[in-house]
């Protein structure tokens, strides 16, 4: 019985040891259209100036560059990347092969509603497979006339279930939930039909066959209640969370509750806060090593968000 125990002690070790870790992050990249702009005028021959095109394309050329150098760094650096305020595919493309160097295989700019040309996108590593997408969400109808239509979401939710290269599977998620642009009592009601709504959709697709599901993104919302929160339902984070058997877990509450901020806002302080969350399903809570907020390097000129980083340790193999 010693020996058999041996044994399996042996076989069992190596494979706690060799736990794959995959790194999961997101960024909102401040109006990241924005830092291709010399291409789009000159193709829309709305700029025909040579002299105005090449400053215009020595900004963009710095503003891709910052942005690149803080989705590299080591501290940041992640397997499975989601942006908000992103730009087109083409553009996505062009950034991922000139200015990240083709760090990553796989890039996807999600459909969406945003009246301001915003996308949402994902981004993996080679290795990483995209087995099934859930991103029909922007079509559904919002239950409350909305100023901007007849559509409850603008940009997001979207979903993709990802394999990694061990062959663990999850789904990774994002959004880029209703801003508080002219925050009222209805502004704050619809942001919290985005959350409530958001809840559902993760935990509907945690029952669709892969329970793991990971949601990160600017929720545009601190915890705890906040202006007008309580006149209209609650607290949003709180909502998107849920509670009961739909309640899902705040990886982010310990820096939200130590007084990290994620959004920077540069050299203005009015508004700097924590709005870029994580949330998982009950499942991946044991699996999840500490979030970190990227700050360091050029991350506090890059965008007016900072990068929120977590590690996921993978299911083992069966």
């Amino acid at each position: 019985m010693r020996l058999i125990c041996s044994i399996l002690l042996v076989c069992f070790v190596p494979a706690i040891a060799s736990a794959e870790e995959i790194v999961v992050g997101s960024y909102n990249i401040e109006n990241f259209r924005e830092n291709f702009q010399a291409k789009t005028l000159a193709a829309a021959k709305t700029i025909t100036d040579e002299d105005v095109l090449r400053r215009l394309q020595k900004e963009d050329d710095e503003d891709n560059w910052e942005v690149a150098t803080v989705i590299l760094d080591p501290s940041f650096n992640p397997d499975v990347l989601v942006i908000q305020e992103g730009c087109s595919q083409q553009q996505l493309e062009l950034f991922n092969k000139r200015w990240l160097q083709d760090a990553y295989e796989t890039v996807i700019v999600f459909p969406g509603n945003s009246e301001r040309g915003q996308t949402l996108a994902m981004m993996l590593k080679p290795g990483f497979k995209v087995i099934d997408r859930k991103d029909q969400y922007f079509l559904e109808p919002d239950p409350v006339p909305n100023p901007r239509g007849e559509k409850l979401f603008a940009r997001g939710p979207a979903f993709l279930l990802v394999e990694s290269p061990s062959g663990y599977k999850f789904w990774v998620g994002t959004n880029h939930q209703k801003s508080k642009s002219g925050n009222n009592v209805d502004v704050t009601r619809w942001r919290n039909r985005e959350a409530a709504r958001t809840n559902e959709i993760i935990n509907e697709i945690a029952k669709s066959g892969t329970d793991d599901v990971i949601f990160l993104g600017d929720i545009n919302d601190e915890l705890y209640h906040q202006e007008f929160e309580q006149e209209a339902g609650g607290d949003t984070v709180a909502v998107l969370v849920g509670e009961g058997d739909n309640k899902l877990f705040l990886a982010t509450q310990q820096l939200a509750d130590s007084g990290a901020l994620s959004y920077g806002g540069y050299w203005n302080d009015r508004f700097r806060s924590f709005i870029d969350h994580i949330v998982t399903t009950p499942s991946m809570q044991g699996q999840l090593g500490e979030p970190k907020v990227v700050t360091g390097g050029l991350a506090r000129v890059a965008s007016d968000h900072y990068p929120v980083v977590v590690r996921v340790t993978a299911d083992p193999p069966n």
